[in-house]
């Protein structure tokens, strides 16, 4: 098996660290860990690593600062929020470390740009030919249905009212 790359396995570390950051490892956290550990393609290296981070703790920062896959950065983000759910307490500490992560992951990509084009795909999806497509061309009753639906809707569908 070949082992997992740096920034990922970095990934994975962090993942720990954060559940060592309130300083309290629950049973549900240990749990998680160790089921990651045991499933994940890693190296004999890299399990006994994790293992001893599991036991030892790390430090968060200097760990994911190791993460250089936006990819990886962007999951870690998710597995923080998971992660702080685990014992039911999404501690103060565990919210703050979120928020400086989402920073970093979130640090150049233009939010804005990115709504401009979901919004205009989602226009482009109230077209009439998807809102009434037929997706069973033999149904009479589908044609008939749909043929009554454009007269009681002449246009309403193609921009919903934003609420």
């Amino acid at each position: 098996m070949e082992p997992m790359s740096n920034s990922k396995f970095n990934m994975w570390r962090s993942c720990i660290a954060v559940v060592h950051l309130d300083k309290l490892v629950t049973k549900e956290e240990r749990e998680w860990v160790e089921d990651r550990i045991k499933n994940l393609p890693l190296s004999n290296d890299q399990r006994l690593i994790l293992i001893a981070d599991l036991e030892n703790g790390l430090n968060f920062e200097e760990s994911f600062k190791k993460i250089t896959d936006k990819k990886d950065l962007a999951f870690l983000l998710n597995t923080v929020r998971v992660i702080g759910f685990l014992d039911k307490d999404f501690s103060e500490i565990e919210k703050n470390n979120f928020n400086k992560l989402e920073s970093i992951v979130l640090k150049g990509i233009d939010l804005k740009a990115i709504e401009s084009q979901v919004e205009e795909m989602e226009k482009q999806s109230y077209h009439e030919d998807e809102i009434y497509k037929d997706y069973n061309r033999a149904s009479v009753f589908e044609k008939i249905h749909h043929s009554f639906m454009r007269h009681l809707n002449p246009g309403d569908y193609k921009f919903p009212d934003k609420k």
